[in-house]
């Protein structure tokens, strides 16, 4: 019982204040080793600090996983679960990929759909993901494969900007 009671005033400090990560793992270093056995220090000079690692803690209404939360249409069609993301190289979100349509995993398909056609539903919680695209339009989509190349669908055709003209005399 008093692990418990631990546990939860240590999960509850956390979620009120940020705390060092560097001090989260000494006190883990310290819970797991056992008595008996004695670690040498790390040699540090006595006026250098240890470098603190910058941490966040994020509750529970502000973020959330993504991995299997259900997509739906914009008419509340069930249109399948995203099962990853993809990312580009600076790490911007870029598609979502869904496992779409089937029945009981039978039947089933991948479908990678932008990030900028999906979004949370503006009241309730964020339980689930609206697609801003047609079931019909899913169902046409390619099927992603890892390892081969990627069409997302409902990427937004950027406008080709027209030269300015030029002044008139």
């Amino acid at each position: 019982m008093r692990k418990i009671l631990a546990f939860a005033c240590a999960v509850l400090s956390l979620w009120v204040a940020p705390i060092p990560l560097s001090a989260l793992l000494r006190a883990q270093e310290g819970a797991v080793a056992p008595p008996s056995e004695a670690r040498p220090a790390p040699a540090q000079p006595d006026d250098a600090a240890p470098p603190e690692t910058p941490a966040t803690v994020l509750n529970d209404a502000g973020a959330v996983a993504l991995l299997g939360k259900p997509v739906q249409s914009l008419k509340a069609e069930d249109l399948g679960r995203v099962v990853d993301v993809i990312t580009d190289r600076s790490g911007l979100l870029r598609a979502a990929v869904i496992d779409f349509g089937g029945y009981l995993g039978v039947g089933a398909r991948k479908i990678a759909v932008d990030w900028r056609a999906l979004h949370f539903p503006e009241k309730g919680g964020m339980d689930r993901l609206i697609a801003d695209l047609p079931r019909d339009q899913l169902r046409a989509a390619p099927v992603y494969k890892e390892g081969e190349p990627i069409v997302v669908l409902g990427a937004p055709v950027q406008p080709v900007e027209a030269a300015p003209a030029p002044p008139k005399p």
